[in-house]
């Protein structure tokens, strides 16, 4: 039995960000199908299997686009709490110097 690394959508068929948007469905359907005593392995055969409601491609594009920029949005405001963090690191040092 063959298993496989990777999920490589149809582009003409799948969006891959929104594919992306429901590892969690993917990823449930591996743990209750999947079999191995190590890790849950499925086969090509069984994830051929998995039912998911899909959209229209251009819409699969627009929910795919939309999580895109949730994600990024999501990247940029963690450096800027990075940051934030750092800056607050430097205050708090320099608070203590002048303490002491």
């Amino acid at each position: 039995m063959k298993g496989f690394q990777s999920i490589v959508p149809d582009q003409n068929k799948l969006d891959s960000y929104f594919i992306f948007s429901r590892t969690n469905e993917l990823k449930q359907y591996g743990e209750v199908t999947g079999a191995g005593s190590t890790f849950v392995e499925l086969s090509g055969k069984q994830m051929s299997k998995i039912l998911i409601m899909v959209p229209e491609l251009s819409e699969q594009q627009k929910i795919g686009s939309f999580f895109k920029q949730l994600d990024d949005t999501i990247v940029l405001h963690q450096r800027k709490l990075d940051l934030l963090k750092e800056q607050k690191k430097g205050f708090l040092q320099k608070m203590f110097v002048f303490l002491s």
